[in-house]
């Protein structure tokens, strides 16, 4: 190869990921304004699709190996569940149907980045860093949790500055372990996941909202459980320890889902739609306060738009395909050929997470799963309450990732933690998933049968 060869090719890449950059921008805030306006802004939200388009052909040559069987995966399920191959007119309904997911996760790639600035957030780790050993577990799971559902995989990060890291591995896996259940199973009621934004596709807005209200339920009862049961020497003033350790951030995560529940009612939007078109007004807010912090914050936000690539495609592929099923509404000809009677609540209600949960293990990721099954038991596929269906399938996402060789939560904490992911995925936590799994199956269930 020439030198001059050699040299283009690293030119060529960046100027690659400049466009995406590019393009990905121009797309979020063509939703964001789609998401306020409607059809009055019919003509930048035909801009918004385009360069989606093309933001997805210069990512699809990038892709990870894990994203290419994901897309793989997806491209067989509309084989099998499309009577007919989709139209140029359907694939960009499509396309704008989740141009939304273009804007979500560059938005939570913007809060996280904000976050880490924050002088609050710094003081609850140095205060969980004071926490004497036999309370550092529980600590670690409480914080990850409330910070999981606000930042998600970002709270791994400040967690793990905590640790020594000539910490004992016992330690180091035991604080990995409880950082992953706190923040995965804060999805249960968190509107800031992509689970939570997969699963209200699915269901009228209201019962998206009461699906976090069940998701407070299942998680408090998840967390007052999982702590004494899992750490031997847990007592109260280990756990006021540990909540102590959030008060510095607990008035700032309140305003936040103030401002988000206060902008769903106020312009009558979605959770996803909220979040999206009101953690970016907060972030300006913070940056006007904080100048000296903005260049950091933007310059943050810059790479992790060039690292969500995958997850922007892989997520929007997944919604494209359960958009078009249930376009052509033909699933339920399928499901009235293997049974040909409504299906039981329960059996929607138990089989959602623990399915999600056994596909996670063997590394088929959540969104799968759920998009496959969400598909077959919503819109009247089973004897189901809505919120109730969206619930049982952010548990199976949060026990899906819990112990999984495909997590992200998994992988990150690997390193981060410096503990092998075979430790991780086989360890304590997949147990944990399967009884989470199953116990919230059966609690949902029998809330199905009280109140359907």
């Amino acid at each position: 190869m020439a030198m001059s060869d050699r040299i283009s090719h690293p030119i060529q890449g960046r100027l690659i990921d400049t466009a995406r950059l590019g393009l990905i921008t121009i797309a979020w805030f063509a939703a964001l304004v789609t998401v306020l306006f409607g059809e009055s802004a019919r003509s930048l939200t035909e801009v918004g699709i385009y360069c989606f388009i093309l933001f997805a052909i210069c990512t699809l040559p990038r892709l990870r190996r894990d994203s290419l069987i994901i897309l793989t995966v997806l491209a067989v399920l509309t084989l099998m569940l499309l009577p007919t191959t989709p139209d140029l007119d359907a694939l960009m309904g499509a396309v704008e149907y989740v141009l939304i997911f273009a804007a979500l996760l560059p938005t939570m790639a913007l809060v996280k980045a904000t976050a880490m600035t924050m002088p609050s957030v710094q003081t609850s780790q140095a205060n969980l860093g004071a926490l004497p050993p036999e309370a550092l577990a529980g600590g670690f799971q409480l914080t990850g949790h409330f910070f999981g559902g606000i930042i998600n995989t970002g709270t791994f990060a400040i967690l793990s500055a905590v640790l020594p890291p000539e910490s004992p591995e016992t330690d180091r896996r035991a604080a990995a372990e409880a950082a992953i259940r706190g923040m995965v199973t804060s999805a249960a009621w968190s509107p800031f996941f992509v689970g939570f934004a997969v699963g209200q596709s699915f269901v009228e807005p209201q019962y998206a909202w009461m699906a976090i209200g069940f998701g407070v339920i299942t998680a408090t009862l998840f967390t007052a459980i999982s702590l004494p049961a899992i750490n031997r020497n847990f007592s109260l003033q280990q756990l006021r320890l540990a909540l102590l350790c959030l008060r510095p951030v607990a008035s700032r995560l309140a305003f936040v889902f103030v401002c988000v529940i206060g902008a769903a009612l106020l312009f009558e939007l979605t959770a996803l739609a909220a979040v999206v078109s009101a953690m970016p007004w907060l972030v300006g807010l913070q940056m006007l306060r904080n100048r000296d912090k903005a260049g950091r914050i933007l310059g943050q936000t810059k790479t992790a738009l060039n690292n969500i690539a995958d997850d922007v495609i892989v997520i929007s592929a997944a919604m494209m395909v359960a958009f078009l099923v249930n376009s052509y509404n033909n699933i339920n000809e399928i499901m009235q050929a293997v049974y040909p009677d409504m299906l039981p609540g329960w059996v929607a209600l138990m089989s959602t997470p623990l399915l999600v949960t056994l596909a996670s293990v063997v590394g088929v990721h959540p969104v799968i799963t759920s998009t496959a099954l969400l598909t077959i038991f919503s819109g009247g596929g089973a004897d189901v309450h809505p919120a109730l269906l969206v619930q049982a399938h952010l548990i199976g996402w949060g026990t899906g990732t819990m112990s999984s060789v495909a997590s992200l939560s998994v992988i990150s904490c690997a390193g981060l933690y410096n503990v092998p992911t075979h430790k991780l995925v086989f360890g304590h936590n997949m147990m944990i998933a399967f009884i989470y799994a199953i116990g919230g199956g059966l609690l949902l269930s029998l809330i199905n049968f009280l109140i359907w």
